[in-house]
């Protein structure tokens, strides 16, 4: 079997365990055979390695809808999806109650994470650049790269806690415009805590290299 079909027999397996696991979780926590704790743990686990699964898809230039049909996954699959949109928002980092009316946050479906994981990347990585190659020439290039990185981190659920350490630092820097713009020292400090923010998201997802 040449190669390429391998690793497709191989995401499809994948997929086909994902989606039949979040269902088991679901049908297992609905019927109070396992607590809500372990419940919220074991579906972030599950959905990292779900966004493990998109990325080999895009790297593979392979589509989620065709490998669904072909293998008759498409209900499993959007039922494996329900369970994880009505689970608090996927607001993990906060343990209550596990049907929040609270939902904004799940706008955007799993389809869309890759996509807004690439985006946050960016966003951390033009930062960090503006930062370390000293280009600063105006605040507000710089704030809007900020803006632009908390928008796609709302996006994201269960990042709400990076969420305020990097509006923490993006208030901090605009309290202190005439340092960032003149000051290397700040600066690399900055840089070295907007890393650490960004080794932490890339740990949160369990989706580094």
């Amino acid at each position: 079997m040449p190669a390429n079909e391998n690793q497709n027999t191989e995401i499809e397996s994948e997929l086909y365990a994902l989606a039949q696991t979040i269902i088991n979780l679901d049908e297992r926590y609905q019927d109070g055979d396992i607590k809500q704790e372990f419940f919220q743990k074991s579906i972030k686990k599950v959905l990292n390695d779900l966004l493990k699964i998109h990325f080999k898809l895009r790297d593979q230039n392979l589509i989620l809808s065709d490998i669904l049909e072909r293998t008759n996954l498409t209900n499993k699959y959007y039922q494996a999806l329900d369970v994880i949109n009505k689970v608090s928002a996927l607001n993990f980092s906060d343990i209550g109650s596990p049907y929040s009316p609270n939902s904004d946050r799940i706008s955007a479906s799993i389809l869309e994470l890759p996509g807004i994981t690439s985006k946050i990347t960016s966003s951390f990585i033009t930062i960090l650049d503006t930062l370390k190659l000293e280009i600063i020439k105006d605040f507000d290039i710089l704030d809007k790269f900020f803006d632009e990185l908390l928008s796609n981190v709302r996006k994201f659920p269960g990042l709400e806690k990076l969420e305020l350490k990097v509006n923490k630092i993006q208030k901090y820097l605009s309290e202190n415009k005439h340092k960032i713009i003149e000051n290397k020292n700040f600066r690399t400090l900055m840089e070295e805590d907007l890393y650490t923010l960004f080794r932490e998201f890339q740990n949160t997802l369990n989706i580094q290299s």
